[in-house]
């Protein structure tokens, strides 16, 4: 049996941090899926080997014991006692970005693996298991998303809009982030929710923008200066908002139109930046 995935990247709309609690940092995020993905196949195997290739982006950094894709294949072998497996991965969303790449592998695969073994049991425990976004990404879409990332609450809503990626030349270690977070970060937390979250559901993106917000902003820029110059570069062109994903390191902004954010892209190419236009993507669209 083989099975074909797309696992996708997602964005934080807002990231709303709180002091640690037994070594973890509560979170209150609104986040979106992108239309950029990795590719995953699942081929299943007679034996129990679990074989992984990766190709593409970052794809020699990815080594198979500290692979969330392999961790994913083997809770899910473990749990549901089947045999093994032949992944393929074909990464397309930037390592260490703060767009769930590592996490949509996880929710892909585990996806895939639900095809190919006929299994109808619901994955999500395994897939909070291995990552905080990745119980999300099975479903993707807007959704409000708490605690360590666990709880998540389904935005029904179709709103799409145009958003521009800015990808810096590093990444942005996210243990280092919040390490620095707890250092030099108080919680005062960036984003009113409760109105992003009704401005999503009246596709109000002008409301909508007015919220975007990141805790994790200024730890970034001092790990990562890229991410301070990233956001001047496109505050520069008037978008209608521009912060951070995650932990960064990619930056990203909104613009009211397909046409008036591939004009701001092919400024900031100009400019020698590694630029990327991307739409929102909803659940009913994620194929």
């Amino acid at each position: 049996m083989k099975s074909r995935v797309k696992a996708y990247a997602k964005i934080n709309l807002s990231l709303n941090v709180f002091k640690a609690e037994n070594g973890y940092h509560p979170l209150d995020s609104v986040v979106t899926t992108i239309d950029l993905y990795d590719e995953i196949t699942v081929i299943s195997r007679r034996d129990d080997e679990i074989k992984i290739t990766m190709r593409g982006i970052g794809a020699d950094f990815l080594y198979r014991e500290n692979n969330n894709a392999f961790k994913a294949a083997k809770l899910f072998q473990e749990t549901f006692a089947t045999k093994g497996a032949d992944i393929t991965v074909i990464k397309n969303i930037p390592l260490s970005g703060g767009l769930g790449g590592s996490s949509a592998d996880v929710a892909g695969v585990l996806k895939a693996l639900k095809k190919v073994y006929g299994i109808d049991q619901d994955v999500k425990p395994l897939a909070d298991m291995l990552g905080s976004d990745s119980g999300y990404l099975l479903t993707g879409g807007f959704a409000r998303i708490s605690g360590r990332g666990d709880i998540v609450e389904k935005i029904d809503s179709e709103t799409d809009f145009w958003v521009i990626l800015i990808y810096s030349e590093s990444g942005v270690n996210t243990a280092d982030c919040f390490k620095e977070f707890d250092l030099t970060s108080s919680v005062n937390n960036s984003s009113n929710n409760d109105e992003l979250v009704s401005s999503i559901l009246d596709g109000d993106i002008v409301g909508i923008s007015k919220n975007v917000g990141n805790d994790l902003l200024a730890p970034a820029v001092k790990l990562c200066s890229e991410v301070q110059k990233h956001l001047n570069a496109l505050k520069s062109l008037s978008p209608l908002c521009a912060s951070m994903s995650g932990s960064g390191s990619t930056v990203f902004g909104f613009y009211e139109t397909k046409e008036l954010a591939l004009w701001a892209a092919d400024k900031l190419r100009r400019q020698g930046l590694d630029v990327e236009v991307v739409k929102t993507i909803s659940r009913k669209d994620m194929k």
